[in-house]
């Protein structure tokens, strides 16, 4: 089964750093990953693949490179 959904994630964010994690766990996975906000506090991607792999790469996201603190998350059906 195939998910489109829309992830916005909250915090504190190094942007190149999370940039460079999330391309990384897109490729390992095998998701298409299109980044649609990279702000210092608010990051936003559209992703599309299988869906346990779109939900580890949330989970990835949500627990991120060091430099980087999520506060809150939230996904929704692109």
């Amino acid at each position: 089964m195939t998910s489109s959904i829309t992830l916005h994630l909250f915090g504190r964010f190094d942007v190149a750093a999370f940039r460079e994690f999330a391309e990384s766990r897109a490729r390992l996975l095998c998701i298409d990953m299109t980044p649609e906000r990279m702000e210092g506090h608010e990051i936003v991607f559209l992703l599309r693949g299988a869906h346990a792999l779109v939900g580890m790469f949330v989970m990835a996201c949500v627990i991120g490179p060091a430099s980087c603190v999520v506060s809150r998350w939230r996904e929704a059906e692109a």
